[in-house]
């Protein structure tokens, strides 16, 4: 007996890079799965050029130009946070440092920041900018957020775009740009006399002397959407899902078990963004090992389920890779090596 029908989609940035400096660090990726995954599948373009544009169509959520997608809203929902009737945004901390005539941004997982350093900051914040009804709060060390009784008219850039980069090109554009860009120094300047910071200048380690401000919006009103279940760590993910009502779960050991359900389910993998950001090809690579077996288990299973059965993998490049139970079994599709696909 074959088991029911069932359709998996896979969000995962960071699965093709961008890694510019693989081939330089003589690194050998040996992933069979993902190779004929890739170059059977039938590809076709998909709204989303990063993680969170994608994630939100996957929601079947856009933006108006010059608006932003609300990702600070929904990501602190995901963290069980109130959201209230407020506007929110990331505010992501981050180290920028000097470099000739640019200011380069880090973000924040090298600087190893604990709770207690957060909430601190967050108290000292709190105090200073009260009467200006700006808020923050930091439910998890390395994911800060900014509770608004208005939205601003800005639009923003996510950190994840200009990690390593000259923050210039990114800052915040319209018509409140110019009052968020003094209010951004203004905490930039708090950062610096803080006493965690001078704490952690005085044990050698990276201060947290700036915040990345992206996302703003309120919570949006999402559709009713296809997925049975959403299995994810992701705050952005687990947010969208309690929007529509959709049951969470963790991500399993073994994806073979996905196709138990019978149903639609999205899968939301982000444990190689990190490497990709901090261009990091050995702990990329070690992902990528570690992904392969796990999509081995899965596609192994595929063949026994019902023809309409299929794969949707979404790498967050504005592609989508769909493979069934017949285009696995392409054999006269020449097979392309990884390096192929990674940026």
């Amino acid at each position: 007996m074959t088991a029911p029908s069932a359709k998996l989609h896979l969000v995962i940035p960071g699965l093709l890079g961008p890694m510019p400096n693989l081939a330089s660090a003589g690194i050998r990726l040996s992933v069979p799965t993902l190779e004929r995954l890739l170059s059977r599948a039938d590809r076709r373009p998909v709204m989303g050029e990063d993680f969170p544009t994608t994630l939100f169509s996957r929601f079947e959520v856009s933006s108006s130009e010059g608006q932003d997608l609300p990702e600070g809203a929904v990501s602190y929902l995901g963290e069980g946070g109130d959201v209230e009737d407020a506007c929110w945004m990331r505010a992501d901390p981050v180290h920028l440092r000097a470099d000739r005539d640019r200011l380069l941004l880090f973000n924040a997982e090298p600087l190893r920041i604990t709770l207690p350093e957060a909430e601190r900051i967050a108290e000292q914040f709190n105090q200073h900018f009260a009467e200006d009804n700006i808020q923050l709060l930091t439910p998890n060390p390395a994911r800060w957020y900014l509770r608004l009784d208005h939205c601003p008219e800005l639009t923003t850039h996510s950190h994840g775009k200009l990690v390593g980069r000259h923050i210039e090109p990114f800052m915040p554009a319209g018509k409140d740009a110019r009052r968020w860009r003094q209010l951004n120094n203004e905490m930039q300047m708090l950062l610096f006399q803080s006493a965690v910071n001078q704490q952690r200048e005085v044990e050698g380690r990276l201060s947290i002397n700036g915040l990345w401000l992206s996302g703003v919006g309120y919570l949006p009103e999402v559709g009713p959407v296809a997925y049975r279940k959403v299995y994810a760590d992701d705050p952005l993910a687990l947010g969208l899902a309690k929007i529509v009502d959709v049951p969470t779960a963790a991500v399993p050991d073994d994806y073979a078990t996905l196709w138990e359900e019978g149903e639609e389910s999205l899968l939301v993998l982000t444990g190689l963004v990190a490497p990709v950001l901090n261009a990091d090809p050995v702990r990329w690579a070690e992902g990528m090992q570690a992904l392969e077996g796990k999509l081995e288990s899965l596609i192994k299973r595929m063949p026994r389920l019902e023809k309409n059965s299929c794969v949707q993998l979404y790498p967050c490049n504005g592609q989508c890779y769909s493979i069934t139970p017949g285009s696995w079994r392409r054999f006269w599709r020449r097979l392309k090596k990884i390096h192929g696909f990674v940026g």
